[in-house]
C-alpha cells in the first residue's frame, strides 16, 4: 500500500512543491500530446547545461553510458544509464511494471549532431523489477548488431558511500530548454552543481544541477570519482516556466543495495 501511494504521490506531482497535479516528465517526441504546463525537475538559475559533444576525458567517458529512454507504452520519455552490459536504470515514475515496460527502448548516441536516422536504438523492454520506495526501476537490454549496449557504451559504477553536502557533482540527462526554445532536441547534457543538502530526508540528497521534465531517472555523478551518488527523480519549486529551487535524487547507498537485491 505505501509503494502505490508513493508512486500516486509522483504520477500527480504532488511531490513537486508547487502542488498542482501533473505528469513529472515530458511526452516522447514520437507523441503528439503537448508539453504539461508545469515541471516537477525544474532548472535553478540559469541554464548552465552543456552538450555532451563537449565533454573530455573521464566525463566524456561516463555520458556515453546514459541514454534517452523512450516509453511508448505511457507515451512518455525518460533518462537511463547502464549499470552493466545489459542493464538500465530510470526511475519508478517512469517505469513501474512490465506493462509500462513494452516496448522500452533507449538510445545512447542521442546527442548534438547526430541525425535521428543514425541513432542506434536498443529494446530495453524486459522488466527486472521496481522499488517505488526508492522510485527505481531495472530494465534488460538486448544487443543491437550483435553488441549489448554496455559494451558498446561502457557502464557506470555506484559509490559505496554518500556524497556529502557542498560536495560538487554533475548530472547527465535528456534534454532541453523547451520552455524558450520550442520545439528544441533533448539531446544528452551535462548539468553541473553542488549539493545542497545531503541529508534533504532520510532518502534522498538535493542539489542545485539544471534538469526538466524528462530528465527523470538521470545519474547524479560525483565530479571527483565520476561514481553515481544519486538516481535523480524530482525537483523543487516549479513554476510554470520549469524554473525552480532545487533537484533531488535517491543516496547512492540506497540505489547500490537495491542493485545487490538483483545480484549487482
Amino acid at each position: 500500500m505505501f509503494a502505490k501511494s508513493l508512486r500516486a504521490l509522483f504520477v500527480m506531482g504532488a511531490l513537486s512543491a508547487c502542488g498542482t497535479e501533473q505528469s513529472p516528465d515530458v511526452p516522447d517526441l514520437d507523441g503528439t500530446e503537448p508539453l504539461q504546463s508545469q515541471e516537477s525537475n525544474v532548472i535553478v538559475g540559469s541554464v548552465n547545461w552543456v552538450s555532451s559533444t563537449t565533454l573530455t576525458g573521464t566525463q566524456a567517458t561516463r555520458a556515453k553510458a546514459v541514454g534517452y529512454l523512450s516509453i511508448p507504452a505511457v507515451g512518455s520519455r525518460c533518462t537511463a544509464w547502464l549499470v552493466s552490459s545489459d542493464v538500465i536504470i530510470t526511475n519508478n515514475h517512469c517505469v513501474g511494471s512490465a506493462s509500462e515496460a513494452v516496448g522500452a527502448r533507449a538510445s545512447f548516441n542521442y546527442i548534438d549532431g547526430v541525425a535521428s536516422a543514425s541513432r542506434v536504438w536498443y529494446s530495453c523492454a524486459t522488466f527486472i523489477k521496481t522499488w517505488a520506495a526508492d522510485d527505481m526501476t531495472a530494465l534488460r537490454c538486448t544487443a543491437t548488431n550483435g553488441q549489448l549496449p554496455g559494451v558498446a557504451n561502457g557502464f557506470l559504477t555506484v559509490a559505496s558511500a554518500n556524497a556529502a553536502t557542498n560536495a560538487s557533482i554533475y548530472v547527465v540527462h535528456q534534454n532541453c530548454d523547451y520552455y524558450t526554445s520550442s520545439g528544441c532536441v533533448p539531446n544528452k547534457k551535462l548539468s553541473p552543481g553542488v549539493v545542497k543538502n545531503a541529508n534533504y530526508s532520510t532518502t534522498d540528497l538535493s542539489y542545485d544541477a539544471d534538469t526538466l521534465g524528462g530528465s527523470s531517472g538521470s545519474p547524479v555523478l560525483s565530479t571527483a570519482s565520476n561514481q553515481v551518488v544519486g538516481l535523480h527523480h524530482i525537483g523543487l519549486g516549479g513554476n510554470s516556466q520549469g524554473r525552480g529551487t532545487a533537484n533531488t535524487g535517491v543516496k547512492a547507498t540506497r540505489v547500490k543495495a537495491r542493485l545487490a537485491e538483483i545480484g549487482l
